[in-house]
This record gives C-alpha cells, sequence and structure tokens, in this order.
C-alpha cells in the first residue's frame, strides 16, 4: 500500500505539473500575441487562439487537471482515514460534473442543421470557448484534490538495521 501511495501521489503532482504547464503555454502564446498586436489585451491574445500552441495548452490543462482530480482522489483513498476520503470525493464530483456539462455543450449545435450529424464530443473545444467554468470546475477540484492528497501524514520509512551507538 506504501508503494501505492507514493506511486499515487507521483502521478497527482506530475499531472498537476502538466496543467501548470499547460497555463504556461496560454499565457505565454497570449504575450506574444500581445507583442506582436500592440493595443491588444492579454484576453485578446487568448481568444486568438492560434494553432498549435492553443490547443496544446488547453489539452495539457483539461488533461493534466483531470488527472490530478482522479490521482489525488485516489492517493486519499489510499493514504486513509474516513474524513480524508470523504472530503476526497467532493472535488472528484465537481470535476465529473464539469465533464457532464461539456458533454452537453459539446453536442449543442448552432443552428439547425438537417443535413448534419451529431456533433463530436468535444471537452476541449468546451474548454477553450468556456474558459472560466473550466477553471472554477476543473482546475480549481484539481488543486484541491491534490492538496487533500499531499497533506496525507506519511509513515516514516524504517531502516533495514536499527542503528546501535558505538561506545
Amino acid at each position: 500500500m506504501e508503494r501505492g501511495l507514493k506511486a499515487g501521489l507521483l502521478l497527482t503532482v506530475a499531472a498537476g505539473v502538466a496543467a501548470f504547464v499547460g497555463f504556461v503555454v496560454l499565457f505565454t502564446y497570449a504575450v506574444s500575441e500581445v507583442i506582436a498586436n500592440p493595443g491588444t489585451s492579454l484576453v485578446d491574445g487568448y481568444w486568438i487562439g492560434r494553432l498549435p500552441w492553443t490547443a496544446i495548452g488547453v489539452d495539457l490543462v483539461v488533461i493534466g487537471s483531470t488527472l490530478a482530480t482522479l490521482f489525488g482522489t485516489a492517493s486519499s483513498w489510499l493514504a486513509g482515514g474516513l474524513v480524508r476520503r470523504l472530503i476526497s470525493l467532493v472535488p472528484l464530483a465537481v470535476a465529473a460534473a464539469w465533464w457532464g456539462f461539456a458533454a452537453i455543450e459539446s453536442s449543442i449545435q448552432g443552428a439547425p442543421c438537417d443535413a448534419c450529424g451529431q456533433p463530436p464530443f468535444d471537452p476541449f473545444s468546451v474548454a477553450y470557448s468556456v474558459p472560466v467554468q473550466a477553471i472554477l470546475l476543473l482546475v480549481l477540484p484539481a488543486a484541491v484534490s491534490a492538496a487533500i492528497a499531499l497533506s496525507a501524514r506519511r509513515p516514516k520509512a524504517l531502516s533495514a538495521s536499527p542503528r546501535t551507538a558505538a561506545g
């Protein structure tokens, strides 16, 4: 179980780093748009959204946040404690709600089209189109889930042989 907890915590941190790198990519690209187009704001730079960097940043944020939530919750369950386990379900439920909203929002068509098929499920487009919702319902729960998991007390590793005092 100790190995599982260590692996879960490591994967939680790695997923959180991936989400952070996604934010860095999005911010850096928005800044580059502001530099290239004087008079635009960072928000305008985000909405310009040129490929491939915006897609890479959004994908890293969505995948990293989702995995951080999943691994953070799993690590909290491995760490034990009834309260920790119950509290860890809250960010998981909020992130699951975001995925449900993303499924609904990505299936909505803009205008009636009898010849068009159902649009495919695309959570990355939803995250790009409604970034505030993605931050509140996916990124923040990932941070909370990681914090809950990383705050668990871990027993100190016992050494293979006890130390004796030389006398």
